[in-house]
């Protein structure tokens, strides 16, 4: 058996990918872009998807596979990734994981996951992969989340369905909607688990003290005394997959690793509150009641 793996879950644009990218530089653990791997059971169904995909769901886990297995992310790199996954389109996504575990053993793999928070069929299969992994529960204030967020989907051709608002027309996108529906998800799914390993834990934690919060993780993931050699590390661009791929697979980050924000977007930002107008809504409206009540949950104000 490999090591037990580490998933990092969060709601879109809570930092998780620049997470993956700090622990991804340490020798004990290898982090991967994010792969999209539970959206379906088989590895055919999932390549279907990808080729389907209005977005770059498929480009994290070509560019893994290109890199540890063809020395590079190139296209022709690339191109040999997907001949090496279409050979394995008669497994299950499980299997395809295991196999890209054993290849970084006795590296623990690190998973960022997105797109499963929002959907609890993809929790579930996460689960059923392995027993043994350990989850963090990354969040960020839902103002400071939305305020990015709000700025990407402007220049958006493709917004996902369940990130608009239909109590108006035309349907407005709004970020407090995943926000909300991912951390919910995420809450439920841990309780229903008595025995999982999960540790929930603020993005703001690594602004206030980096050096506290990620002792608290390593702590957590059990990673011994190497930990206090890298408490000092913020800069995640020395890892592997820190820039956007090439054309053919340029995606596997979170937008927000990237996403050129205004210093207008910043500054409001850097200045969260759950009991005013949100500046993305045209409408004046402020948060839903529910998504107050669970940033105050998590100790927001």
């Amino acid at each position: 058996m490999t090591p037990a793996p580490i998933v990092i879950v969060a709601a879109p644009f809570s930092g998780s990918s620049w997470l993956a990218g700090v622990l991804g530089t340490q020798p004990g653990l290898y982090a991967v872009p994010q792969l999209c791997a539970f959206m379906a059971d088989r590895v055919d169904e999932l390549l279907q998807i990808f080729a389907l995909s209005q977005d770059e769901h498929g480009d994290g886990l070509h560019r893994t596979v290109a890199e540890l297995y063809f020395g590079g992310q190139q296209d022709e790199q690339l191109q040999a990734a997907r001949g090496w996954l279409v050979e394995r389109r008669g497994r299950l996504v499980g299997e395809l994981l295991d196999e890209l575990a054993a290849k970084v053993a006795p590296r623990r793999l690190v998973i960022p996951e997105t797109e499963a928070p929002l959907r609890p069929i993809q929790l579930r299969r996460l689960r059923q992969w392995r027993a043994d992994t350990q989850f963090i529960h990354l969040h960020r204030h839902p103002w400071s989340q939305g305020c990015r967020f709000a700025a990407w989907l402007q220049d958006r051709l493709f917004v996902p369905i369940d990130y608009r608002d239909y109590s108006r027309y035309p349907p407005l996108p709004d970020p407090q909607i995943p926000w909300l529906r991912a951390n919910e998800t995420l809450d439920r799914f841990f309780a229903t688990l008595p025995d999982v390993s999960v540790l929930r834990i603020a993005s703001e934690a690594f602004d206030e003290d980096f050096r506290a919060a990620l002792t608290r993780l390593a702590d957590f993931l059990q990673l011994g005394g190497d930990a206090a050699a890298w408490a000092s590390l913020r800069d995640a661009s020395d890892w592997i997959y820190a820039a956007r791929g090439p054309r053919a697979a340029p995606g596997g980050l979170e937008a927000e690793v990237w996403a050129p924000w205004s210093d207008e977007v910043e500054r409001l930002a850097q200045v969260p509150q759950l009991d005013a107008a949100l500046p993305w809504r045209p409408d004046g409206l402020g948060f839903d009641p529910a998504v107050v009540a669970l940033a105050r949950r998590y100790a927001y104000r």
